[in-house]
């Protein structure tokens, strides 16, 4: 009956849940930016092998920079990392961490403008879990390893390293120097956070069940577009538990990672970027002026990033 019941959910996903989203979305983008998305990702793709390296300007520290990323994702990367470097002047380390679907081809697109930097497999990583997230001690961490590839921008930077980290999200754009983010990074604080404001609360899971878990205000609208923590204090152990009893009490989340974040950030010292500079889901005035330090476009926003956005990024 469950195998009956599932077939009935995946057809009524596929004959009108879908539709109608792809409905809804056509309706709020207008059919020129729904038909034509697909063709500015293509351009953009390609617009990203004619970049050219950036040669550093500025005497201060170099800043190293991590992706997760793959093949649908390396050409974003590309963009947000010479961007970033362009408006900072610093010298800039890329390291990836393959998602699974990074080629020698798309690595190569972005080691062509940061040669420095590491790399590291999925080959590489999963050995890393197998001995540091045995699944007898972490079988809720294990699970979402597998089927939810936003936790992999804690368990594979992270995971069996040392030291601080900034992780950003390939869907950026920087338009002037971020001197707040590079202010905490030449910081280096063992501990502190560095995070952006989202433009609506998404943790996936509510505030209440949040702060039982962890006896603490939950801050709010984190976004983690920009992520920067240190390795050391990772404790999986309360992550393990966080996420089991999230998961137990309301189910599974696109928002996981970010609900955990949130909460790591509850009992550790933070810093979050400016709002009106570090911008998530610019509006279409926004893009065209090339407003604010970085804009992060989620949602709604992709037809203005994969349309302009990236264009005027580089013009």
């Amino acid at each position: 009956m469950s195998a009956f019941r599932n077939f009935l959910s995946q057809t009524k996903t596929a004959l009108y849940r879908r539709p109608k989203d792809e409905f809804a979305r056509m309706a709020r983008w207008g059919p020129r930016a729904y038909l034509r998305l697909d063709a500015w990702k293509r351009e953009m793709e390609k617009s990203a092998w004619d970049l050219e390296p950036v040669e550093a300007t500025s005497s201060e520290p170099p800043l190293e920079i991590w992706f997760l990323t793959g093949k649908d994702f390396w050409y974003q990367s590309a963009f947000c990392a010479w961007t970033l470097a362009h408006q900072s002047g610093r010298e800039i380390s890329v390291s990836l961490v393959d998602d699974g679907t990074l080629s020698d081809k798309h690595e190569e697109g972005i080691r062509r403008l940061f040669p420095k930097g590491t790399t590291v497999r999925k080959e590489e990583i999963t050995d890393k879990v197998e001995s540091l997230l045995p699944i007898d001690k972490f079988p809720v961490l294990r699970q979402r390893w597998i089927d939810y590839v936003n936790i992999r921008k804690l368990t594979d930077i992270h995971l069996g390293s040392s030291g601080t980290k900034l992780v950003l999200d390939s869907d950026m754009l920087f338009f002037a120097e971020p001197s707040e983010m590079l202010e905490w990074w030449d910081r280096k604080d063992s501990d502190e956070l560095c995070l952006m404001t989202d433009c609506e609360e998404s943790y996936g899971y509510s505030r209440p069940l949040m702060e039982k878990l962890t006896g603490a205000t939950i801050p709010k609208l984190l976004n983690v577009g920009v992520c920067g923590s240190s390795s050391d204090s990772m404790d999986w152990e309360k992550l393990e538990h966080w996420s089991a009893f999230l998961l137990e009490a309301e189910g599974t989340s696109y928002y996981l990672e970010q609900a955990l974040v949130a909460m790591m950030a509850s009992t550790q010292s933070h810093r979050v970027m400016p709002t009106e500079s570090y911008i998530t889901f610019p509006d279409r005035n926004t893009v065209r002026n090339k407003g604010g330090i970085l804009q992060h476009y989620v949602s709604d926003s992709k037809p203005s990033y994969f349309g302009n956005a990236w264009k005027l990024a580089t013009s």
